[in-house]
């Protein structure tokens, strides 16, 4: 089954637009049965721009999927799931103004049975495609504990406060995926799997449907449905050219620090080498200089010395 590579925005997107596709991602993510899903506004998305080979601008939208779910036991979270193809410098910023601003959301509350409200928790899921130095989990979990400061004792309730200033994390670790099939949500997650491309097109993945569990199938056929999709084809090619004019622009911008850096360096070597000169030239000139005050010092000497004589001989006379 050919199915439209998740790892594209505008794949993940038509993903995510489907409740029942989205309601099985993320409780497979989060270990959780979620009984309903609210995607929140894309309007929250962030948008990329580069200049495209013929100077005109080309701008993709960089979707940052984020929902309220609510679980079995009946919890309200709010939970983010980014997807990142690769890493720039700038992306841990990016997520942690991402956060801020959920963080931020005067709406992200309930109000509970005694009128007050109530922040959500948030979750964050982070899809990545590259791989994390030193971790070499398919699926990272970064749960927070309770402990007592004092006696190290795990405690088991958790606080209103504690809970609306932290969160946990899942990061999906795409290129460690391959072959990877040991869960049912690895297998889940094989939709990720990048060496699944079929060869000269990496907009489409070719999957074997006997690898998805029956119960997460639903995601399966969405991802179908996305590869007969126009918008969703156009959306792909226009992403894969702001990606590689982006690389392009920083390969240049490094290779022009280099350039530069190299100039200084030499500039800076030029310079040192003329302040050598300077300085050798200065200390030949003092040291001429010391030889003559000092062959001066001893002509005065000698003609003192002739004085004396002439002096002591008038004296004889």
């Amino acid at each position: 089954m050919r199915i439209a590579n998740p790892m594209y925005d505008a794949a993940f997107k038509y993903l995510m637009d489907d409740q029942a596709a989205a309601r099985l991602l993320v409780g497979a993510v989060l270990d959780e049965e979620v009984e309903s899903l609210q995607a929140l506004p894309q309007e929250r998305s962030a948008r990329a721009s580069a200049p495209g080979p013929s100077g005109e601008l080309l701008t993709v939208r960089r979707v940052d999927f984020a929902a309220t779910v609510r679980t079995v036991g009946g919890e309200r979270l709010r939970v983010l799931v980014e997807v990142q193809k690769a890493r720039f410098t700038d992306e841990v910023m990016r997520f942690r103004e991402y956060l801020g601003r959920h963080y931020a959301d005067r709406d992200n509350y309930d109000v509970g049975a005694d009128g007050r409200r109530r922040h959500r928790p948030l979750r964050a899921i982070y899809i990545l495609g590259e791989c994390l130095p030193r971790t070499a989990a398919t699926v990272l979990r970064v749960a927070r504990e309770y402990l007592d400061g004092v006696s190290g004792e795990r405690l088991s309730e958790r606080e209103e406060f504690v809970e609306a200033l932290s969160h946990d994390c899942w990061v999906v670790q795409v290129p460690l995926l391959a072959s990877r099939r040991r869960t049912d949500l690895e297998r889940l997650l094989s939709v990720f799997d990048q060496e699944l491309r079929v060869p000269g097109d990496r907009h489409v993945l070719e999957v074997d449907e006997r690898e998805i569990p029956e119960h997460y199938r639903p995601v399966l056929r969405r991802l179908e449905g996305a590869v007969a999709s126009v918008e969703v084809a156009d959306s792909m090619a226009l992403e894969d050219e702001v990606t590689e004019t982006w690389g392009r622009m920083k390969r240049e911008s490094a290779e022009k620090d280099a350039t530069l850096a190299r100039e200084r360096a030499k500039h800076d070597a030029a310079l040192a080498e003329k302040d050598a000169a300077l300085a050798r030239e200065r200390a030949e000139k003092d040291t001429a200089l010391e030889r003559q005050r000092a062959e001066l010092a001893a002509a005065e000497e000698r003609i003192a010395e002739l004085e004396r004589r002439l002096a002591q001989s008038d004296d004889g006379d």
